[in-house]
């Protein structure tokens, strides 16, 4: 419990300096790069449900010098004891601040499957598969644009005529 209490305090006050960062330099600092994996599984998703509730896609901020690919795999191993294999980059989401212990981000979304490993809890939060017809339901408020994105381009690549040899 200590130690989750300190990472989540960790994490706000890391917001809090760096928005006051931004605040000094005039709004010039950018975003924070990260990413969002989508693994779907016989119609569930992978997700993970906070601590401090609702529900999130495995995902978290680039580490210096990394490849947004090799931060989806690092991150989802992490979170969710899964090791994956990226299908395909389904685009990009931002959230602007709303509230000094929160940081403006852009986030690349990648669609990827699970090939290895057994589901594990972190410190993040508790990692589980979510039935389709729940996930809008239990995703936070930011993450739903990132889950209505992907349907719609899910829907677009329904409807693309498959190669013919």
């Amino acid at each position: 419990m200590l130690i989750n209490f300190l990472y989540r305090t960790l994490k706000k006050l890391v917001a809090v300096f760096f928005n006051i960062l931004n605040l000094l330099l005039a709004g010039n600092l950018p975003p924070l790069g990260g990413v969002c994996v989508i693994v779907e599984d016989q119609k569930k998703y992978l997700l993970l449900e906070r601590p401090e509730g609702g529900y999130v896609f495995p995902g978290g901020f680039m580490r210096w010098q990394e490849h947004p690919t090799q931060t989806a795999l690092r991150e989802c191993l992490e979170e969710t004891g899964l090791r994956l294999k990226i299908h395909m980059l389904i685009g990009c989401s931002s959230n602007r601040s709303d509230h000094i212990t929160r940081m403006s981000t852009l986030t690349v979304i990648y669609l990827a499957e699970a090939v290895d490993g057994k589901l594990k809890n972190s410190i993040e939060g508790q990692a589980c598969w979510v039935p389709e017809a729940d996930v809008l339901k239990v995703l936070q408020p930011q993450q739903k644009g990132i889950f209505e994105h992907f349907t719609r381009c899910r829907e677009q690549l329904e409807q693309v005529p498959r190669f013919q040899a």
